[in-house]
């Protein structure tokens, strides 16, 4: 990879559908973050990571960053993350500063992360500027309305669900999130912020379990998937 790279690492969310706070809760014996910091310490090319975290599991997430990950400690910095998901990777691009080319942006929700997917995206976004894992589609997809009335089917040829991590030229994330917040946007994802900065982003299909964690039966399958990584 030509440039340096850093990370940011999501864990700000309210956590409304789960019921509780889940950066910091322990899920198979580690918190939540643990997972995400571990593989993007151990990718190559990433020099240092930026976790997003609400003001009240700050003290608590620093703390348990200087007690367990040792001499990498030093590469970590944990921040209060903003209202929104973008305001969290503006911020966290901020601690990152001028010095790295790429922003590797991660959900930690998703525990189930490999080093290799997230090599595999980098890798990806080396050539276009910007790039994500995805699914595609396998199910049947419906349009709806609000009260769950079908409007139409719909093709799913060509349609993909997005995942993280996503990576995206530091000076092209910065821009596409200045944009959407001189306009008033609210954006779903880091390609949404490239595309807005004149960048089209590159799909990495992820062939491996990458599960978000977002309401209990997330939950209790990622745990079963994490305790079958320990056998």
């Amino acid at each position: 990879m030509s440039g340096g790279a850093g990370a940011i690492l999501l864990a700000a969310g309210q956590g409304r559908r789960l019921g509780h706070d889940k950066s910091m809760t322990a899920i198979a014996g580690r918190p939540v973050l643990a997972y995400g910091l571990e593989v993007l310490l151990k990718s190559r090319g990433i020099e240092k990571v930026v976790v997003t975290v609400r003001e009240d599991v700050r003290k608590d997430a620093a703390d348990w960053v200087g007690k367990n990950l040792g001499s990498e400690a030093k590469r970590v910095e944990v921040i209060v993350g903003g209202r929104e998901r973008q305001d969290s990777v503006g911020e966290g691009l901020k601690v990152l500063g001028s010095g790295v080319e790429w922003a590797v942006v991660h959900d930690a929700a998703r525990v189930l992360t490999s080093v290799g997917l997230i090599e595999k995206v980098i890798q990806g976004a080396q050539g276009v500027g910007a790039a994500a894992a995805a699914r595609k589609m396998s199910d049947t997809v419906r349009q709806a309305d609000g009260q769950g009335k079908t409007i139409k089917l719909l093709d799913r040829e060509g349609l993909w669900r997005m995942e993280t991590p996503q990576v995206v030229r530091a000076e092209v994330l910065r821009a596409g999130l200045e944009r959407a917040r001189a306009e008033g946007m609210t954006l779903t994802d880091c390609l949404a912020a490239a595309e807005l900065a004149g960048v089209t982003g590159f799909l990495v299909e992820a062939d491996e379990p990458n599960l978000k964690i977002t309401v209990p039966s997330d939950w209790e399958l990622a745990e079963a998937w994490l305790g079958l990584k320990k056998k």
